[in-house]
């Protein structure tokens, strides 16, 4: 008998990572004001990434399915550049979202997902931040904070590199709130900020301090905000496939997945 438990107890440890129960994350990428142009391709990106790594990914754009109910049935949402969401979803269907997560969601931002416009205070305030400009496609130096050296997320960087993508800064830095933890910042000096555009005209920079990836725990409910993502470009890199893996895990609160393929 205590030959047969053994043997038991092997199996089930030993089983396959494809065996273990996967995670299950909701895409919504409406938008209510820029909408950037690769948001298909985008999607499309995710679900067959999260095909390779034991991840069930659903998308959509219907602000209906972000109800409790359905929201119930997946560990993390996640917002694909989907802007301005306080005018593309109803003020119960926000409520709803907030309570959610309050009581164990997990909600993630890629690239412009963090973009609102004072639409959303409730969700603004969970991120720590609003958008405020945005730099041209163009390479910039990822710092990386020491205290996170060696995180799943920054997929073996242990101090700067050299990333290429859109950058985005916010209107103000989210160094120091309560639950944050900033895993990369940009080195301003290395790029340029700001583009040229007539609405951001007077427009400054964030200097010294520009995180541009980090995770907060707030209460039960975990956010996460990764600046990648603006088109595929940015996050077909081994960096950003495992980056974005480990976000997902972070933020479903799981350990079980680890990224088995690195392509697309």
């Amino acid at each position: 008998m205590k030959r047969l438990l053994a043997i038991l107890l092997i199996y089930c440890f030993s089983l396959p990572m494809s065996l273990a129960k996967p995670i299950d994350v909701l895409i919504y990428s409406a938008t209510a004001w820029f909408r950037h142009a690769e948001i298909p391709q985008l999607n499309g990106f995710l679900v067959r990434l999260g095909d390779k790594n034991n991840i069930n990914v659903s998308v959509t754009e219907n602000p209906a399915d972000l109800k409790t109910e359905n929201l119930k049935k997946y560990n993390l949402l996640l917002f694909n550049n989907s802007t301005n969401l306080g005018e593309s979803i109803p003020r119960e269907i926000q409520k709803e979202i907030i309570n959610w997560f309050k009581s164990g969601g997990g909600i993630m931002a890629m690239h412009a997902g963090i973009v609102q416009n004072g639409t959303w205070p409730e969700l603004i305030e969970i991120a720590g931040c609003d958008f405020d400009s945005d730099s041209d496609y163009m390479e910039a130096r990822f710092l990386v904070d020491p205290k996170t050296a060696g995180d799943p997320l920054l997929a073996g960087k242990k101090k700067q590199f050299m990333y290429t993508a859109d950058w985005l800064c916010f209107n103000r830095s989210v160094t120091g709130l309560p639950g944050v933890e900033v895993l990369l910042r940009l080195d301003e000096k290395s790029y340029t900020p700001i583009r040229e555009h007539p609405s951001y005209v007077g427009k400054k920079p964030m200097g010294n301090d520009h995180p541009i990836c980090w995770r907060r725990k707030l209460g039960k409910g975990r956010y996460l905000f990764t600046g990648l993502g603006h088109d595929i470009r940015s996050i077909n890199t081994e960096f950003a496939r495992t980056h974005i893996i480990a976000a997902i895990n972070w933020t479903a609160n799981s350990a079980k997945v680890t990224e088995k393929n690195q392509s697309n």
